[in-house]
């Protein structure tokens, strides 16, 4: 068997899930992160819970971090990208380049990409005026606030009356046209935490359509028999600050008439997309990537296959999908790399 490691590009939940099982194969890993910390967009971001059953973000991914972290089969290296790669599946030569300058030439047998995505910057997107009118926030926002127990606007009051716009720079050709398939889901999910932690609050989801997939779907009938929360399907034409209140203008696409709201906080349930490291990485190792920016697999459906010989895919560089999802998909992709080690007999 060889004995050269596995390369593992990023450390979200695809990567983590990856660089584990390798590791519990006795397979040696270099497990690359772009960032300081590890654990990706739910890390970054403080998911509190993950949808559809509110298991808390650190009881999934923390005994992963911590596992990453210690194992003596897993070399961490932190806020670097891999630059560059030569030879063959089974004798990868890769360029490492941390922050700090400093570069590694390594020997690898196999690679992951893992690189995950980014939210979907609602600035570009004028008619909500994120970034400019206060207490417009985004899913991921909200969620830090959840986390830290405290949801309250920019003068610290707590909001009396909230909307939850659905499908913010998603299945929109103006900005990304495809559904990013877990925003309905996690904005459902957070409507209900927040009755739970403002219990008097009223909320308000405006929806294009919900897409709450599979079991997901028992979070859309819980929040509004059990919590009370109000659905209106329409779009959204204009976010106002009128000083005080943010005024929300759109069309109710059901009883087709013009809606104007006043709300004291909205919340966007922005998409996901690809990031930068996902950019970097399809330049680096010369990937293919989609109309759309994410990588391409050989077969659109099997996401672990990159049609590279020893470049395996995993998680949200693929495509949107659940944290879940992610990690599956990281199993996956560790399970393709150990079988291609163990043809391998390349000893260093």
């Amino acid at each position: 068997m060889s004995s050269l490691p596995v390369l593992v590009i990023g450390a979200g939940p695809a990567g983590l899930r990856a660089a584990t099982d390798l590791a519990e194969l006795n397979i040696p890993v270099v497990l690359v992160e772009r960032r300081k910390e590890l654990g990706g967009a739910p890390i970054r971001w403080k998911y509190h819970s993950l949808a559809p059953d509110f298991t808390p973000t650190e009881e999934v991914l923390g005994p992963m971090i911590k596992f990453c972290k210690n194992s003596s089969n897993i070399e961490v290296i932190e806020e670097a990208v891999v630059e560059g790669y030569g030879g063959s599946a089974g004798d990868f030569s890769v360029k490492i380049r941390k922050i700090n300058g400093e570069v590694q030439d390594r020997k690898v047998a196999a690679i992951i990409v893992a690189t995950g995505f980014e939210h979907f910057d609602a600035t570009v997107d004028p008619r909500y005026s994120y970034g400019k009118a206060p207490n417009v926030i985004g899913i991921n926002e909200l969620e830090v606030m959840i986390s830290e127990g405290k949801v309250v606007g920019h003068d610290g009051k707590i909001p009396k009356r909230v909307a939850f716009i659905f499908c913010v720079g998603s299945r929109d050709r103006s900005t990304n046209p495809w559904c990013c398939t877990v925003c309905c889901g996690v904005s459902i999910k957070q409507a209900i935490e927040l009755k739970q932690l403002l219990n008097d609050v009223q909320i308000y989801m405006i929806y294009m359509d919900i897409r709450t997939i599979g079991l997901w779907e028992k979070l859309y009938w819980d929040s509004m028999e059990k919590y009370g929360i109000n659905y209106i399907r329409g779009r959204v034409g204009e976010v106002f600050y009128t000083g005080e209140k943010l005024l929300v203008k759109g069309e109710d696409t059901l009883v087709r008439g013009p809606f104007e709201v006043l709300f004291d906080m909205v919340v966007l349930a922005v998409g996901i997309e690809p990031g930068e490291g996902t950019k970097q990485v399809a330049s680096a190792l010369k990937l293919k990537v989609n109309e759309f920016g994410f990588l391409a697999p050989k077969i659109p459906n099997i996401h672990f296959d990159s049609g590279k010989e020893g470049i395996f895919l995993a998680g949200t560089c693929v495509a949107p999908m659940s944290v879940e999802e992610s990690i599956a998909e990281g199993s996956a992709a560790a399970m393709q790399a150990a079988k291609l080690v163990s043809r391998t007999k390349i000893i260093v």
